[in-house]
């Protein structure tokens, strides 16, 4: 029976969980498909209450992957496009790197609301593990703050590591990748290891990892020649990452385990043009982190408690003036517990508090909080429990309140519904609300950053919210392979944005605009956003070596201000396609794999690129993109692969430069939304130990 079964899912979570679960469950797939980050214990991605998706190692390893945009791309619901700097930004369901909470075995990775100004968007999507110490990456999609916290109002992306195991293991990669366009566009070069060794058999292991990545500046020009800076706005410069990390772990005994983990990781961006200032900006990112965390396994559950620190600095090298800093401090504990109920079911309840502090400090010439470090504590007991009320009905119902010393508490509740129709057929849905708090910078009456014009604060700012209502279906088609579809609405209040006003007009704030030319913005919320689609993936299975992958979404999101009774209406976002598709053909014959990806994404609203998000005159949408990757993978031995891929296979040229008239006279922009390379090749070889 269907309850029998989730009474012994119970007895894996209590083995896996937390460290435990992040490190065994890829070794202990005792389920289909096993999910962590959607209730916190494991669990069948079917059982699973969320719309969640789950990237393998072997995925991972077979493509080039530099940030968690790159690692997350082929997923039904997530968009990826190029920042300024040349690595990835993401959005889930319409909802940007800003709304989605970035996790490394369950510890955030998200520096402090507003630490990412004027569209750089920095470490928090740009970091990754080394691919060798990666188990898999789950993806949750729509609102899990009752769970996770505000920052988690989007989306949640968990990254899991491998466990510190009981011999000696490790594994280094080397890669790159040649331009055939190298005129224009930069190649690239890097390195990761991983290893892991016992210190004490059984007791005490030591894990090292490492990680080096750069990327040559790329060579874009507008076709103009009186231009002060002649390369694309916002083209990619040269890139460099670097992180180094270590793990202890002690198991004390069977029923106690610790670990300190700790981390350095430094980047180097760069842009080419800053578009209206036509100056090319140099930044640097260093972070610092450091974990604390136990894992508690006992007859009546498990626990998970930690204390997480973690700094983070940007200085600017040339052009744009930045010095921010964030620290953040974490300190939670939770427990799961099972209950058996007998005839009237289970329950896996899970229980915890969390505690945040959080400092930011910005010392912009023009920022009216200069030499201020900005602070906020934040407080928040939750609970959920997972009830399986009949062998084929699941409800899970979960609260989370949360107190800021800036804010009034909030009540975040979420309820989820699965039901197992047939043994090939299920049904979910459900509803969660999403809280997010305004950037602390942006609660002060003043000016706290100058880009094309002064941008002030708003002391009156209210938190962001939003409903999602989800609801969809899997199918297990035998032993054909699995199909589903998830249809999505997300009602997004308060949204924040910013007014424009004119020099020495007045603002709702009380104070005159003295911008210049350029005027002023300020921060305010907007009445309503409302983001809806629906996202269907599938998977074959293998054919005589042939498999495929295929996933599609269609999204639209709209701003509602002013129009709540027409379901349909609203400006449409720009930067958002509405359709997107990937269609890939896998093959396998013994040590060879290969396979043929197809990408597209259609019907996308163009704005200026960088922080203003201007409209363009005379371009109202960019062309549709669509792009053909081949790659070939070959197990020399038992211990050493090399992989092969030629991006763009067919040398589609995304660079297209668009002539227009704007508010500072002759402007360019691209016809294609990203500054996408031409054909390339990457060649990458791992040695496992």
């Amino acid at each position: 029976m269907k309850i029998k079964k989730n009474i012994s899912y119970v007895s894996v979570a209590l083995s896996l969980m937390w460290s435990g679960i992040y490190a065994n469950a890829a070794e202990q797939y005792l389920l289909d498909t096993s999910v962590v980050s959607a209730s916190g214990f494991a669990q069948d991605v079917k059982d699973a209450p969320a719309s969640i998706s789950v990237i393998t190692k072997e995925e991972l390893e077979s493509r080039p992957v530099q940030d968690i945009a790159d690692a997350i791309s082929d997923i039904p619901g997530v968009n990826i496009t190029r920042g300024k700097t040349g690595t990835y930004d993401f959005t889930i369901r319409g909802f940007g790197t800003g709304y989605t909470l970035v996790l490394v075995d369950g510890k955030r990775q998200n520096t402090v609301n507003g630490f990412h100004e004027n569209g750089f968007s920095g470490v928090d999507n740009s970091y990754l593990p080394p691919i060798s110490m990666i188990e898999r990456i789950e993806v949750i999609k729509g609102p899990a703050s009752t769970l996770y916290g505000g920052d988690a109002i989007g989306g949640v992306v968990n990254i899991i590591t491998k466990k510190n195991p009981d011999k000696f293991t490790g594994s280094i990669s080397i890669e790159t990748q040649a331009q055939q366009h190298y005129n224009l566009y930069g190649n690239s070069r890097g390195v990761t290891g991983y290893m892991a060794f016992p210190l004490i058999q059984d007791k005490l292991s030591l894990s090292l990892r490492g990680k080096y990545f750069g990327k040559d500046q790329s060579n874009l020009k507008w076709p103009a020649k009186n231009l002060t800076n002649p390369y694309a706005s916002h083209s990619p410069g040269e890139y460099k990452i670097g992180n180094v990390g270590a793990r202890l772990n002690w198991t004390i005994n069977d029923q106690n385990n610790l670990y300190l983990d700790g981390e350095h990781y430094h980047q180097y961006s760069d842009t080419m043009n800053t578009s209206g200032r036509q100056r090319r900006s140099i930044s640097a990112f260093d972070r610092n982190g450091l974990v604390l965390n136990h894992d508690g396994y006992y007859t009546w559950g498990t626990t998970n408690t930690y204390a997480q620190y973690q700094y983070t600095d940007q200085t600017s090298k040339s052009g744009t003036p930045v010095a921010n800093e964030s620290t953040v401090y974490v300190v939670e504990s939770k427990a799961v517990m099972p209950f058996d109920f007998n005839t009237f079911g289970s329950v896996m309840l899970s229980t915890g508090v969390q505690y945040q502090w959080e400092g930011f400090r910005n010392d912009n010439e023009n920022n009216i909080d200069k030499g201020k470090t900005l602070e906020q504590n934040i407080i928040a007991p939750y609970a959920e429990a997972e009830y399986s009320i009949t062998e084929n009905l699941i409800l899970t119902g979960g609260l989370r309140y949360t107190y800021s010393d800036l804010f009034e508490g909030e009540f975040i509740p979420r309820g989820y519904l699965v039901y197992h129709l047939t043994d090939w057929v299920t049904l979910k849905g459900g509803v969660a609300k999403g809280y997010k708090t305004p950037q602390a910078k942006q609660l002060s009456d003043g000016v706290y950053r100058v880009d094309n014009g002064d941008i002030h604060g708003n002391s009156k700012l209210n938190p962001e919210t939003s409903t999602n209502y989800e609801i969809g279906a899997i199918f297990d088609v035998w032993d054909y392979g699995n199909l589903s579809i998830t249809a999505f609405q997300t009602d997004f209040k308060n949204s924040i944005d910013q007014d424009p006003y004119a020099n020495g007009e007045s603002m709702p704030n009380g104070q005159i605009c003295s911008g210049g030319t350029d005027g002023c913005k300020l921060v305010v919320n907007r009445g309503k956003d409302r983001a809806r689609g629906v996202e269907v993936g599938m998977d074959t299975a293998t054919w005589n070596g042939f498999s495929a992958n295929v996933s599609y979404t269609y999204m639209e999101k709209h701003d509602k201000s002013g129009d709540y009774t027409n379901p349909w209406g609203g400006t449409r976002y720009t930067n958002l396609p509405r359709h997107i598709a990937v269609v890939k053909l896998n093959y396998t014959k013994g040590k060879f794999s290969s396979f043929l990806k197809a990408t597209g994404r259609y019907d996308t609203l163009a704005q200026s690129k960088g922080g203003s998000g201007r409209a363009i005159p005379g371009m109202m949408k960019y062309k549709d993109f669509y792009i053909l990757d081949l790659g070939f993978s070959y197990k020399m031995t038992q211990n050493s692969t090399i992989n092969f891929v030629i991006n763009n296979l067919l040398d589609k040229d995304f660079f297209e430069p668009y002539r227009y008239e704007g508010s500072k006279g002759t402007s360019y922009a691209n016809r294609f939304q990203d500054y996408t390379e031409g054909r390339n090749f990457w060649i990458n070889y791992k040695l496992d130990f």
